[in-house]
């Protein structure tokens, strides 16, 4: 049964006991050392969960709901703030936040643009992580993607005040049974995707803050070589196009943002940031509203240390 991207607040307490419900609050904060993390943390989520526990999600969270905990669900490498796991992996770790096959899964955030941000990043990862099946009598791969996940517009705090009932302190939560076994890379760019030295063939939108876009503020990788800020020929869109204070803007006026810039159901669409979050919630309203994109998962956090020489342009 097919399920609505984004779905109200007034919807989840409606159908509460039909839906299983992951808090995906993330506080910004700096990567952690690669090597300290990969001896204490990598691929051992029953240690991360002990030990890596989110502030905010003990104060208050939706009733029952499990942390999706960004320092956890992703790892730390050279190239990515948030690298991905294996589908093998991944799965081992949702699995411990109660998740089976089958659950409709209500992603939310909270704070700036109604935590849509790390709710649709956390959206997107599962989109990504892709249950395969083999049809060997016409020798055909098929994938078949988590497809049963939405976003929770506007967060913990329109839940609240469409009368959700809160707690604090920790969700018990039973083992679940979710498994992924593939990806799909329809939905992820990875940097040799993209035609960095030729941005004018396809449309790549950055969607970090204007101050960022045009340097206002520091690219934030000062031992990089970067003489720029942003890519040439990127177009800037930032995550305000899209979500406002409480959450996600309405379709239409989404369509009319897309459609302002020039992009159009058809073209080739990239999406990047600086670490892979504010991009996922443009990838989704474009989703939305029927343009097919490609997250760009390194971002300017790969682009700085890797290929620098593509970060050429600022003002």
């Amino acid at each position: 049964m097919a399920v609505e991207m984004i779905v109200e607040p007034k919807w989840v307490v409606q159908n509460f006991g039909n839906v299983r419900i992951l808090d995906c609050s993330w506080t910004f904060k700096p990567k952690a050392d690669i090597a300290e993390y990969k001896s204490k943390y990598y691929n051992k989520f029953g240690v991360g969960m002990n030990e890596l526990k989110n502030p905010e999600y003990l104060a208050e969270h939706i009733n029952g709901a499990a942390h999706f905990n960004f320092d956890i669900a992703y790892y730390p490498t050279e190239d990515e703030r948030f690298g991905l796991y294996t589908p093998e992996e991944f799965s081992a770790y949702i699995k411990r936040l109660g998740v089976f096959n089958g659950d409709h899964l209500i992603l939310y955030g909270r704070g700036k643009d109604g935590g849509m941000a790390a709710a649709s990043r956390a959206y997107w990862t599962f989109r990504v992580s892709f249950r395969v099946s083999l049809r060997t009598n016409s020798l055909v791969l098929q994938y078949y993607g988590y497809t049963q996940v939405s976003v929770l517009n506007g967060g913990l705090e329109a839940f609240k005040l469409a009368q959700g009932v809160v707690q604090s302190g920790e969700s018990m939560i039973s083992s679940g049974n979710f498994e992924s076994k593939s990806v799909d890379n329809s939905i992820l760019a990875k940097m040799g995707d993209v035609p960095f030295d030729n941005l004018a063939s396809i449309k790549y939108l950055d969607a970090r803050s204007k101050e960022e876009f045009i340097g206002k503020v520091p690219i934030g990788y000062p031992d990089s070589k970067a003489e720029g800020v942003r890519c040439k020929d990127a177009i800037h869109f930032p995550i305000g196009e899209v979500c406002g204070a409480k959450g996600f803007k309405k379709k239409t006026d989404c369509d009319q943002a897309f459609a302002a810039k020039g992009i159009k159901v058809g073209d080739t669409v990239v999406i990047g940031c600086g670490i892979g979050v504010s991009a996922s919630a443009v990838w989704l309203a474009a989703a939305r509203s029927g343009i097919v994109a490609k997250l760009f998962n390194g971002g300017v956090h790969e682009l700085a240390h890797k290929a620098p020489q593509h970060l050429n342009t600022k003002g």
